[in-house]
């Protein structure tokens, strides 16, 4: 059996054949990326008094970046794969085949959005509901707004992560094919298109608020070609770096992320034991400022290094439940955003006293775990009706 391939050669001359043997499913990739979806619906409730605990609050980085970095790394397997094992046509033909599906979930929830919002206004006589998700213009020019939704042009909030990802995927296959030739090339080209949206203000309009896409799809296309990349080198058998200073300068960056966010700011008596606003560091989340980016890429060295893939606690039950959900990403962040959008309406009707916020993250974790279970057991029903002949890896598919 062929010696796997060494980190530099790996880096330098990518242009060599995936690992001799089927890479096993990573677990933590499933898991982590259900405990994603969970975060973001707590943090798209407004008002949550859970998202003083979630990443966002604990550091530089939040569950966006993980949810990206992580659908690179998982599109390595589940497209990219198939480029090197059928070529370059049917691999593009199944990214435009999921870019379909991400292009009509995303229009199914903006009918969704319009739909709720527009009846919480007209039902409680609160106009604020159009502001609260930047859907007015919609309501005062249909026709133009229909034509701009189709677009992509008009992403009122809560609508701003499946656009990104469908310019993401669209750019998968030129990426494979430079990470092909050599993975610096895809990583090189990657970071020049991330220089130019800040140097050079590329990003594209958004006409529901009158200024840009929250998340700039040129600087975010980054992490997501790093978590390609990340997959392309796993599927051709070359390890993880394990080199303690690397070890050191990741929880360096974690532990300043930290102590930057302050999180224990909001204790009685706290809230001034926070670092000099010298010390504090721009965190622009549209264009992915670096300190982001090194942040979850610091965060994700920590968990690749120290969490073994056959971790006991990923067996338990709260393991089982954070994988199966990780496994029906797509359905699960869809349904995140609906139950969010409803959190935010019960908050601002009933109120958001201790009793409600229970309620609204007890229900919202319940039904999307419990979807995931229902998801599954359907996924294995229709298997033993039709048995799927493609690889296991395959079903490693994004949101």
């Amino acid at each position: 059996m062929a010696s796997a391939p060494t980190l530099n050669a790996w880096f330098w001359l990518g242009a060599m054949p995936p690992a001799p043997v089927a890479v096993p499913r990573d677990p933590r990739v499933d898991i982590f990326r259900g405990l994603s979806l969970l975060v973001i619906f707590i943090d798209h409730v407004a008002g949550n008094w859970l998202s003083r605990i979630t990443p966002s609050a604990m550091g530089f980085s939040d569950a966006a970046e993980y949810f990206v970095l992580l659908a690179g790394y998982s599109a390595a397997f589940a497209y990219g794969s198939v480029m090197d094992r059928r070529g370059f046509l049917p691999g593009s033909a199944q990214v435009i085949a999921r870019i379909w599906k991400l292009y009509s979930a995303h229009l199914a929830l903006f009918v969704f959005m319009a739909v709720a919002v527009a009846f919480m206004a007209v039902k409680f006589g609160n106009p604020l509901y159009y502001e609260h998700v930047a859907i007015l213009p919609f309501f005062q020019d249909p026709a133009t707004a229909i034509l701009q939704t189709a677009a992509l042009l008009f992403l009122p909030n809560y609508l701003d992560i499946l656009p990104l990802y469908v310019v993401l995927l669209a750019m998968l296959p030129a990426l494979w094919v430079l990470a092909r030739i050599a993975p610096v090339v895809a990583l090189l080209a990657s970071a020049g298109l991330y220089v130019a949206a800040w140097v050079l203000e590329w990003s594209l309009p958004n006409l529901s608020t009158g200024g840009s896409w929250f998340f700039n799809p040129f600087a975010w296309q980054l992490i997501f070609a790093i978590g390609l990349v990340c997959g392309h080198a796993t599927l051709r058998g070359v390890s993880l770096p394990r080199h303690w200073t690397l070890a050191a300068a990741a929880i360096a960056v974690v532990a300043y992320g930290f102590a930057s966010a302050a999180p224990w700011s909001i204790i009685p008596g706290l809230g001034n034991v926070v670092l000099p606003d010298d010390f504090r560091l721009d965190l622009d989340k549209t264009n992915l400022s670096l300190w982001r980016l090194a942040h979850a890429l610091s965060l994700a060295y920590i968990v690749a290094r120290f969490v073994p893939t056959d971790a006991n606690w990923m067996k338990s039950l709260p393991g089982r439940l954070l994988e199966e959900a990780g496994r029906h990403s797509l359905a699960l962040f869809c349904l995140g955003v609906i139950l969010s959008l409803l959190g935010t309406f019960a908050f601002f009707e009933i109120g958001r006293d201790g009793l409600m916020q229970v309620v609204v993250n007890v229900a919202g974790i319940t039904i999307l775990l419990a979807s995931a279970q229902v998801l599954q057991w359907y996924r294995r029903v229709t298997q033993k009706v039709q048995p799927q002949k493609n690889s296991p890896l395959d079903e490693a598919r994004p949101a």
